[in-house]
């Protein structure tokens, strides 16, 4: 049983577990919570909310006491709580050192940064295919850009049939809304029940006549020597359309977005491809599409005067992490496209658990800007965003723009 915390620093803080929180300014309570009580006991969840940068980096450094093993998100706490299903627990996001390294070498290989740099015609391909379907310089960027494009291009790099794709958008989406607490177990399990014999189907063909895409590799891969089972083969495949596409969709309606609330640093970007990289580490900082991640304490540990105990969940909020005074700056929660240090950020998380998808990610968005640079002087609101109620996800449902000259 953890101990209660005498510490109270904002009415929102009984609301963790809720997505509601998440639409408000949860930054404004972060930030108070970095001042006053950085290991804070949430009793209703019941988790440890963990929100400075040096705190979250060593818990992500000592998978020996700190589990991914039967929690990885906020949605799989607040599951084990309600006594509602979750995902398998065998999946990658479910293993912890030395399995965790085994099962990543089945794609490490194929998501480095010399092999993005191989595959940078694929993913400009789908770039350009998503942009040259937009409806004209205004339109709604969640749907047209946020959503398609890490669909398509993972879709792409597995070797989906091209008409396929929407249907896959559509079934990504649904999972990655889940782990935010966003879709009902009926709506998850009519989505499997679709989409798991679609994978079977396809990774069949794969044994009869390997191709050269991603889904041969996973097909084709061992883990101690055996070959993965058909089952871990379609929840590799579900990994990457799903959670490996969540981060990339996050990451774009952030950029879309701070370049609608900075216009001089949004034309800036436009007009000058070398500012890009350093403006999608700052978003990936300032944004975080992720906001946290999970673990479960396998022993008692002593962090800043405070004992979690054996058992215990612990919530990590990268999306504090990011903002804290000490690492940042006093300026920590404004985006600055020329932050030096913004490239220190846990938006990707850390150690062991560091998104393999990082680099791919990073230049998906950098092709998307550099696509609307050739399109747009500038970028503004053309309506009223309206923000995801998500516990995971840092984003927007609706977030309508305008490509202006």
């Amino acid at each position: 049983m953890a101990e209660e915390d005498a510490v109270t620093t904002s009415p929102l803080t009984n609301r963790f577990d809720d997505a509601s929180f998440y639409l408000d300014d949860p930054h404004r309570v972060y930030a108070a919570l970095r001042r006053e009580d950085p290991v804070h006991w949430y009793a209703d969840g019941p988790f440890w909310v963990i929100t400075k940068y040096d705190d979250i980096r060593f818990i992500s450094k000592h998978p020996e006491l700190f589990s991914s093993a039967e929690i990885a998100i906020l949605g799989d706490i607040i599951k084990d709580r309600d006594g509602v299903p979750g995902p398998p627990r065998d999946t990658i996001l479910f293993r912890d050192p030395p399995e965790h390294l085994e099962h990543r070498k089945v794609l490490n290989h194929q998501l480095t940064p010399a092999r993005v740099n191989a595959i940078e015609s694929d993913v400009q391909a789908v770039v350009a295919d998503v942009c040259a379907a937009l409806p004209g310089d205004e339109f709604e960027a969640i749907h047209c850009l946020a959503e398609p494009l890490p669909v398509n291009v993972f879709s792409r790099l597995l070797g989906v049939p091209r008409d396929d794709w929407q249907r896959v958008i559509w079934w990504s989406t649904v999972i990655t809304n889940s782990g935010g607490g966003m879709e009902t177990p009926e709506t998850m399990a009519a989505t499997y029940a679709e989409l798991i014999p679609y994978l079977e189907a396809l990774i069949a063909e794969r044994k009869d006549a390997p191709r050269d895409d991603l889904l041969t590799v996973i097909t084709q891969a061992t883990v101690h020597g055996e070959p993965l089972t058909p089952l871990e083969v379609v929840w590799w495949a579900i990994t990457l359309l799903a959670a490996g596409s969540e981060t990339t969709q996050s990451l774009i309606a952030g950029m879309l977005w701070a370049m609608t609330q900075h216009p001089d640093q949004g034309a800036e970007l436009l007009a000058d491809p070398e500012l890009v990289p350093g403006a999608v580490e700052e978003t990936l900082r300032w944004w975080t599409p992720v906001n946290s991640m999970a673990r479960r304490a396998t022993t008692d540990v002593e962090l800043r005067d405070k004992t979690i105990r054996r058992g215990d969940n612990v919530l990590l909020v990268y999306g504090s992490a990011n903002r804290d005074e000490e690492e940042w700056g006093d300026d920590a929660d404004r985006w600055d496209i020329r932050r030096e240090n913004a490239k220190g950020h846990l938006a990707f998380g850390f150690a062991e658990h560091f998104c393999m998808g990082a680099h791919l990610a990073r230049r998906e968005v950098r092709l998307l800007v550099e696509e609307l640079g050739r399109r747009a002087g500038g970028i503004e609101l053309a309506g009223e965003p309206i923000r995801r109620r998500s516990t995971l996800a840092t984003t927007f449902d609706r977030l309508p723009i305008r490509l202006v000259p």
